[in-house]
C-alpha cells in the first residue's frame, strides 16, 4: 500500500470557484502521501461517505482517493507551529454504490437541484448513520447546489453536531482545492468559529478558519496554523466527544 500511495498520480480537468464568482479550469497537481505521524497523538477516526453520482465526480470515489484525502489532513491540520494536532485515521469508507444501499433522507437532502437546508442535515445524517465509533468525524463528500451558482456553487461545511461531528465537501474541493475546505472544515467539527483577516485578498496567507462572511475580505489561502487559543478549544472538545 505505501508504494501505490506513494506512486499514485492523478491528473484531472476540475473546476474551481468561490461562493460569488463563476469557475476557471484549475488542474489539480498530485499529491504524495506523507508518512510520520506520531503514535502519541489524539486519534480522530474519519468514515468517508460519497454521496454524489455525478459523472465528473467519479473518479475520485475511490479507497485511494480517500486516503489522500487523510494525507491532506495529517500534513495540513497544525497550529501556528506547524506542529500537527490529531492522527486522522480512516474507519470506513462508504461508494457511492454503498451509500445508495441506505436508502435514507440524507440522500433526498444532500442530491436535489435546491439550496442545502442546514437545519435538516444533523437528523438526516444521525438517521442514515446512528452509530458511531469512538472519536469518529463523517468526512460527506456532495455537489453543492446554490440559487445563484447552481452547481458550479462549492460551499462546504462542518458541523460540531452535539459530539458526533461531521463535515460536507464539496467534491471540486477534494484534493486540497479552494482555500483548504477539508481542513477549515474540519476545525468547525472541532468547535471553531469563523475568524477575520481585513482586507486579505485570495493570495494572502491567512488563519485556516478566516472567512470572507466577515465582509472585510477575503479568507485568503488559510494555510495558517491553529492560535493556542484555537488549539485548545479543539482539544477540550476532542475530549468531551464520546
Amino acid at each position: 500500500m505505501r508504494l501505490k500511495l506513494t506512486a499514485l498520480t492523478v491528473f484531472c480537468l476540475i473546476f474551481s470557484a468561490s461562493c460569488t464568482t463563476q469557475k476557471s479550469p484549475v488542474k489539480i497537481t498530485p499529491y504524495k502521501y506523507h508518512y510520520g505521524s506520531s503514535d502519541d497523538l489524539p486519534v480522530v477516526n474519519v468514515s468517508f461517505i460519497f454521496t454524489t453520482n455525478r459523472p465528473e465526480a467519479q473518479a475520485f470515489d475511490t479507497k485511494l482517493q480517500m486516503y489522500k484525502e487523510l494525507g491532506i489532513l495529517n500534513q495540513y491540520f497544525v497550529d501556528e507551529d506547524n506542529q500537527k494536532i490529531f492522527k486522522f485515521k480512516i474507519h470506513r469508507y462508504y461508494s457511492y454504490q454503498d451509500f445508495s444501499k441506505r436508502k435514507c433522507d440524507l440522500a433526498n437532502q444532500l442530491n436535489q437541484p435546491r439550496a442545502l437546508i442546514a437545519d435538516h442535515i444533523p437528523g438526516a445524517v444521525k438517521s442514515c448513520f446512528p452509530r458511531r465509533k469512538s472519536k469518529e468525524v463523517l468526512f460527506i463528500i456532495y455537489d453543492s447546489y446554490g440559487n445563484k451558482l447552481k452547481y458550479a456553487d462549492v460551499t462546504s461545511w462542518g458541523f460540531r453536531n452535539r459530539g458526533q461531528p461531521f463535515i460536507l465537501i464539496d467534491w471540486e474541493r477534494l484534493n486540497y482545492q479552494i482555500q483548504a475546505a477539508s481542513v477549515h472544515e474540519m476545525g468547525h467539527a472541532f468547535g471553531l468559529s469563523h475568524v477575520c483577516a481585513p482586507k486579505a485578498t485570495k493570495a494572502t496567507p491567512t488563519n485556516i478558519m478566516t472567512s470572507y462572511d466577515c465582509k472585510l475580505g477575503s479568507g485568503g489561502l488559510r494555510n495558517l496554523g491553529f492560535t493556542k487559543e484555537q488549539l485548545n478549544i479543539m482539544l477540550n472538545n476532542y475530549n468531551r466527544y464520546p
